[in-house]
């Protein structure tokens, strides 16, 4: 789990991250000095939540100005908090997708049996993916074009790239096995992280010719 956070403190601005799980802080990268004090940061932010929810509002973000830093608690479910110290000018977009970017391995490591008490037999999966169209890239070839896809990426979201980056192709290597004819559902998927229009578009442009040149070396 404090691989995540660590993740998440990747990006500039992000000083301390930590888990509150129930009543006690499960995960944290704070000073262990500064326990007490963050567990109670915790509570009152779950109870600013709980407030909210007694509304009928649906809020997952609480904000708390400190002298030189913001606490940025974001609620991963009724039971698990998410508590950020960060610098007052952070990049709040940026924050926010590598947030939903954690979210699904967060929730992931605290439900580990959720997999094993999935319905779909494995043996089923296995079967079925020699029975996709299409032929994939080569291992080598696979690894140079997804560099290149990460780091076009990165131009235009910056150090969230990795960790979005990491997540769709996850779900696409999933889905898709690789297969060459399927590479523009990735390149769909990481375009939407991109806000403007325009870049966008160069992103789109750019990945198209990524995976054209790619080709045209596999085909001499």
């Amino acid at each position: 789990m404090e691989k995540i956070l660590k993740d998440l403190e990747l990006l500039g601005g992000i000083h301390h991250s930590c888990l509150f799980k129930e009543d006690a802080v499960d995960a944290s990268t704070f000073p262990s000095i500064l326990d007490e004090n963050i567990a109670g940061a915790c509570r009152v932010i779950r109870q600013i939540f709980m407030a909210v929810e007694g509304m009928d509002l649906d809020h997952r973000e609480v904000f708390l100005e400190l002298d030189e830093n913001l606490l940025i608690g974001y609620a991963i479910n009724s039971d698990v908090l998410l508590l950020m110290m960060t610098d007052k000018d952070v990049n709040l977009a940026l924050i926010n997708t590598s947030i939903r970017s954690a979210v699904p391995k967060i929730r992931k490591q605290l439900t580990p049996d959720a997999v094993e008490e999935t319905p779909a037999p494995a043996p089923d999966k296995a079967a079925a993916k020699p029975k996709r169209p299409g032929r994939p890239w080569h291992e080598a070839e696979l690894l140079g074009v997804m560099d290149q896809l990460r780091e076009g990426l990165a131009i235009y979201i910056g150090p969230a790239a990795s960790i979005v980056f990491d997540d769709a192709y996850d779900q696409w290597y999933s889905e898709h096995g690789a297969q060459k004819s399927k590479v523009a559902e990735l390149i769909k998927v990481l375009a939407t992280e991109i806000d403007d229009k325009s870049e966008r578009s160069q992103f789109l442009q750019n990945a198209v010719n990524i995976v054209r040149a790619s080709a045209q070396q596999g085909a001499r």
